[in-house]
């Protein structure tokens, strides 16, 4: 009987050991390259390397155009930076580089716990009912709109056919900043938007700029799992170091919270075109 326990707690120590060399073998890989961005390490990894140099959530893929690609939620954006101290990677829609508009759609709804990534502002949207504090909208208004904070897309956007002037039935413009549901015209609708890490102001060159530059997600939840273990809450100081909490210290009014967050979210999706 003492051999088998001895065997079976030898085996339990040579299983941790796997898991702890295999969990660690990422790190041992080089850093790979695509175009500008150089740093692509652990838990990020190219498709054409080896499986555990990184994480399945955060594999990248390389463009013939040397440009690296993130596939998120059916939508394809281009990596412009990955910062490893803030656990950051700014992305820009890939539609910018082409067509000077985004393709995709994309807000603070389509992030869910567990998700990979979230919105690198995630945590303060949840406390108010704002869609993002940058974020370019664009939308589509049965009636003139007379705001300093509505550019006519026509004039932002000469080059683009499809924004490059009005109808005689719709009039199209572009908002950039903080917006919420309070913000937007009975006589509009929500045409598509995308979130922007740009602090620019509000004039049609800081929306191309607002653009280009994309916008940052946060991938501290991987950090935060590998530090504090599932179930856990992790924060940032001001030094990046990771701070570990129970995520759930205060029950009720994060209840409370997640429920005003989704009202503030349902009122503003009754603005979205169908």
């Amino acid at each position: 009987m003492a051999g088998l326990s001895a065997g079976l707690s030898a085996l339990i120590v040579i299983v941790l050991v796997y898991e702890s060399c295999s969990a660690d073998d990422g790190h041992l890989c080089a850093p790979s390259s695509c175009g500008d961005i150089h740093n692509i390490s652990y838990p990020f990894r190219l498709q054409h390397q080896p499986q555990n140099c990184g994480h399945p959530s955060y594999t990248l893929s390389c463009e013939s155009n040397y440009q690296t690609v993130l596939n998120l939620y059916e939508g394809k954006y281009y990596v412009r930076q990955i910062n490893y101290e803030n656990y950051t990677i700014r992305v820009v829609d890939s539609g910018i580089h082409h067509l000077s508009i985004p393709l995709h759609f994309l807000n603070s709804k389509n992030f869910s716990d567990g998700d990979p990534y979230t919105s690198y502002d995630s945590y303060q949207q949840r406390r108010s009912s704002e869609l993002s504090e940058g974020t370019v909208v664009f939308l589509m208004c049965e009636n003139p709109v007379n705001s300093p904070f509505y550019l006519e897309a026509s004039t932002c956007f000469s080059n683009n056919g499809e924004y490059s002037s009005n109808s005689s039935k719709m009039y199209r413009y572009v908002k950039v900043g903080r917006t919420n549901a309070a913000d937007v015209e009975d006589s509009c609708q929500i045409d598509r938007m995308v979130p922007t890490s740009w602090p620019g102001n509000i004039a049609c060159s800081d929306v191309h700029n607002a653009l280009e530059y994309g916008f940052e997600l946060s991938w501290l939840e991987f950090k935060c799992n590998q530090s504090c273990g599932s179930g856990q809450y992790c924060s940032l100081d001001d030094a990046n170091g990771v701070h570990c909490e129970r995520r759930y210290r205060y029950p009720l009014i994060e209840s409370i919270l997640r429920y005003v967050f989704s009202y503030g979210e349902a009122s503003l999706s009754k603005k979205l075109v169908a």
